[in-house]
């Protein structure tokens, strides 16, 4: 009985001194054989630019123009979605022989990306948008649109159609870019 006793005292003590052993060393990620973690929120930075067609009651009086931009777009590896931040900016000279102004819209919003996975990828993407125009003040609007990201080495170009669609009394402003960009 005291021999048992002994055994199972041993028993018990050999499995502790094992768990506490593990509890010391550290996750299994500190392992240097372990893979390194996945890098997630990677920022991507970016500029586009290209023709801006207006659409609706823009193009009466308003000639196609173009468009410049900058982007920052978070992504997590391996997943189909990402978030833009992008800052725009579109003008439209006023066609001969009507009366009025260029216009010029600016607009900053967030819009999410959701890219098929294979190269090229190509993506749909909506969002909004704060969107300030010549004699239209500040309002707000959105925007849909599809492309195609290309991955070359150590940047990515990326070809964009999209609709804008600010709010505005009446009729709204409407505009359709087709813009070519980087991303690294």
């Amino acid at each position: 009985m005291q021999r048992t006793l002994v055994m199972a005292l041993l028993l018990a003590g050999s499995l502790a001194g094992q768990a506490a052993a593990q509890a010391t060393s550290g996750p299994p990620s500190a392992n240097p054989s372990a893979p390194a973690p996945p890098d997630y929120y990677v920022p991507l930075f970016g500029v586009t630019a290209g023709i801006a067609i207006p659409v609706g009651r823009l193009s009466d009086d308003h000639a196609a123009g173009y468009l410049v931009g900058g982007v920052v777009e978070y992504a997590v590896k391996g997943q189909p979605y990402s978030l833009r931040g992008e800052l725009n900016f579109q003008r439209f000279n006023l066609k001969e022989g009507h009366a009025g102004d260029d216009m010029n819209l600016l607009s900053a919003g967030t819009t999410i990306v959701y890219r098929l996975q294979r190269d090229p990828a190509p993506f749909v993407s909506a969002g909004i948008a704060i969107y300030n125009g010549t004699r239209e003040g500040t309002r707000p609007g959105f925007n849909v649109g599809t492309g195609v990201e290309i991955p070359l080495t150590g940047f990515s170009a990326v070809a964009e159609a999209r609709l804008h669609i600010m709010l505005a009394d009446g009729r709204p402003i409407m505009t359709l870019p087709l813009s070519v960009g980087v991303r690294f």
